[in-house]
């Protein structure tokens, strides 16, 4: 019975996973590697999903659902620098640098996530279809990271302009 019940719950995450752009780039036989080294998880609309300065090495795809970035402004402040939906991710920054989180994450509504954390993600691993994923992975941080930058930059500018 467990073999079935496996079988259709990666069907499931398969059909999930198959309907977000984010994962396109990735082979049937990739899709599987990531969900056998990822968590899925679910929050609750105001639910904190990661602190800004905590220890963190993992980022988040966004399954359904919608989760609000929040920067701190002094001590009892907060300004939500972005919003991100189905198929966004986020926590790439954490995976890359290693450093601290830079923002909380928190669900705006209730939300489905898949947590891959680094350590599993950078395990050294001689399968071809591992490595495979990884370059993959990195490819779409590098966009996102390179994306963000050009809004951070933009986002100055017109704060600059008198």
């Amino acid at each position: 019975m467990n073999n079935i019940s496996d079988a259709l719950a990666r069907e499931n995450k398969l059909k999930i996973m198959r309907a977000l752009s984010f994962f396109a780039p990735f082979s049937s036989e990739e899709l599987d590697i990531i969900i056998q080294t990822s968590n899925w998880l679910k929050f609750s609309s105001g639910d904190i999903i990661v602190k800004e300065g905590d220890n963190g090495r993992s980022f988040f795809i966004i399954l359904q659902g919608r989760v609000c970035i929040q920067k701190k402004l002094g001590v009892s402040t907060k300004k939500t620098l972005l919003c991100l939906n189905r198929g966004q991710c986020f926590g790439e920054a954490a995976v890359v640098t290693g450093e601290p989180r830079s923002a909380d994450a928190v669900a705006e509504l209730e939300t489905y996530l898949m947590r891959i954390d680094a350590e599993d993600l950078d395990k050294e691993e001689e399968s071809l279809q591992f490595r495979s994923v990884q370059f993959k992975f990195y490819k779409i941080f590098s966009k996102i990271l390179a994306k963000r930058l050009i809004l951070t930059n933009d986002l100055l500018m017109k704060e600059s302009r008198f």
